[in-house]
């Protein structure tokens, strides 16, 4: 097994776990919510507990996909000013080097 594939299937299997956690995690809170409803029926309770953790999962899945497209729009901004700094130091260091080669040049021809 390559170590792509196996950094591959254990993402995946950190995924599958969170996403079962969430489930549990909705459908807990979704009982919780219902049991403070005691006048609900039987019928009733199962519908607000099924209706609660649906839209509990969805604007979970909607915060997760905000939080990770800014982390995208961040990568690509932070990636941007790297390269803006990079080509920014090469420049200063190579101006710099050749200030001190015109330097020497002009040292060394003084000294004849």
């Amino acid at each position: 097994m390559h170590g792509d594939d196996v950094s591959a299937g254990l993402a995946e299997l950190e995924g599958y776990l969170m996403s079962r956690a969430a489930h549990h995690r909705a459908a807990r809170e979704a009982e919780a919510f219902a049991d403070c409803l005691p006048w609900l029926g039987g019928a009733e309770r199962e519908d607000v507990i099924r209706l609660y953790a649906a839209r509990h999962l969805a604007r979970t899945r909607q915060v997760l996909h905000e939080v990770t497209s800014r982390s995208q729009e961040l990568r690509d901004e932070y990636a941007r000013r790297y390269h803006a700094l990079r080509r920014r130091v090469l420049a200063t260091a190579l101006l710099g080097s050749a200030t001190a080669v015109g330097l020497l040049a002009i040292g060394l021809s003084r000294t004849r």
